[in-house]
């Protein structure tokens, strides 16, 4: 028997506005779909999720992770009928009951937590989210008696004028009295187009002499559902929002914020500063001291600290400390940047590791290599690591090697250690430690004699 509240999710609904072949609730926003984030706030507030789908909506069962039961609601009848669904699935449920839609990305914990806190105090068998959104709009109006309880919500098409201008409306969440809710929707019953509404819950508890509470929340977009594509921009721009609201409160400083967008899984250290028209995403972190931007990319990518990736894109990379990017580099999957390396002006690294001080400060491509430390890479080098038989090569290039600008190296193949390759050398056999090759293809004309340290 489990005290934690439950928490009715309800993502059943087809989403035809959407004009989509996706699942409402799996388009994203703030790079989360939809559902995901309703799931979070209830894991937020510790609630036991019931997410309830149709057919239609069952591919978002791939979000659930197992991590919430699963009701199907076919066909789909109604809010009232999914909610019965929902109890059918967790007979074993006791105490509380919070009901929400799977569209809602932006309530928040604390207004869930402050409706499980008015039904109780109230000694209300049901709580209901409310807000005022103006008199335009497809919300139930809210109707409270003397004493300030619900005594009806009015459906919007079905309002008179004077209920029409009420500033209060339904925002669609609520906390029940779970004993009492199980019994309450075996009562529902299907109105004239065939659909059992949840909102006659109202009348229901009204005509048993039981309390009905509303919590009129301050903000009242955190009820607003995401219907249409326009909605989901909205919502979008909202939960960015916040996001970097948060994000700036502990340390991190935006220049120009409302032109950067940080996703909702993206971890910022005290003191990275963003600049203007950048995107993190993803499982992206930044360390402290980091500038990002203007105007970069990150997706899942790790950067350590006081590093800088200046108009630059990085996908699924890996910076350690003091490392620069940019401007115009590309990190691909793969990339792993050692401490302290320096990628200038349209370079790309795909699945290499760059060894710790390596330069690499113009155009040129390093993909599918191991590159050692200290190495200077030319403007215009080359691994060529596809070969005529369709396959991935590695190049290796040992520390300390120079490699000349134009440089072309087909893997398989190694340059070595303090190793040296004239400009425009196409290289296609190992070069030994210490040698200096030149030519096309490179041959080895000496040996490289390094400076002594004094």
């Amino acid at each position: 028997m489990s005290r934690s509240p439950l928490g009715i999710v309800l993502a059943a609904g087809l989403g035809t506005r959407m004009r989509s072949q996706t699942p409402k609730v799996m388009h994203s926003a703030a790079g989360r779909p939809l559902l995901a984030w309703i799931l979070g706030t209830l894991a937020e507030v510790g609630a036991r999720p019931v997410v309830v789908l149709s057919r239609e909506s069952e591919p978002a069962r791939a979000l659930l992770n197992g991590e919430a039961t699963f009701a199907m609601q076919d066909p789909p009848r109604g809010t009232g009928d999914a909610v019965r669904v929902a109890l059918e699935s967790v007979k074993d449920a006791r105490g509380e009951a919070l009901i929400v839609y799977g569209d809602t990305p932006l309530v928040r914990a604390e207004t869930l937590r402050a409706l499980i806190a008015l039904r109780a105090e109230r000694s209300a068998v049901l709580a209901i989210l409310s807000g005022e959104v103006g008199a335009d709009n497809a919300y139930g109006r809210i109707v409270r008696n003397a004493s300030g309880d619900v005594a009806r919500i009015v459906e919007a098409r079905l309002a008179t004028t004077t209920e029409k201008a009420l500033a209060e409306s339904n925002l669609g969440a609520y906390a029940a009295d779970l004993e009492w809710l199980r019994g309450a929707v075996t009562r529902l019953r299907a109105n004239e187009t065939g659909e059992i509404f949840l909102t006659d819950l109202v009348a229901l508890a009204v005509g048993d002499g039981r309390r009905v509470a509303a919590h009129l929340v301050a903000d009242p977009q955190e009820g607003r559902g995401v219907n249409t594509r326009v909605e989901l921009a909205t919502a979008e721009q909202a939960l960015y929002q916040r996001i970097r609201e948060r994000h700036m409160l502990a340390g991190v400083t935006f220049h120009d914020p409302a032109s950067s967008f940080v996703g909702a899984d993206v971890e910022l250290a005290p003191d990275v500063v963003i600049e203007r028209g950048s995107l993190l995403e993803g499982k992206t972190r930044v360390g402290s001291g980091t500038r990002i931007g203007p105007y970069s990319v990150l997706r899942d990518t790790t950067v350590g600290e006081n590093c800088k990736a200046e108009m630059s894109v990085l996908e699924g990379a890996t910076l350690e400390d003091d490392c620069r990017i940019g401007p115009f580099g590309h990190l691909r999957p793969g990339a792993y940047l050692e401490r302290g390396v320096e990628m200038g002006n349209y370079g790309e690294v795909k699945a290499a590791r760059l060894g710790a001080g390596t330069k690499m400060h113009h155009f040129g491509y390093v993909g599918d290599a191991s590159v050692g430390k200290r190495v200077n890479i030319g403007a215009g080098t080359i691994t060529m690591n596809y070969t005529a038989k369709r396959t991935k090569e590695r190049t290796e290039i040992g520390d300390d090697a120079f490699i000349g600008s134009d440089s072309l190296l087909r893997a398989p193949v190694r340059v070595g250690n303090r190793s040296i390759t004239g400009g425009g050398s196409v290289v296609t056999k190992d070069v030994p430690d210490d040698t200096v090759a030149v030519g096309v293809p490179a041959r080895a004309i000496k040996k490289n004699q390094p400076k002594q340290k004094a």
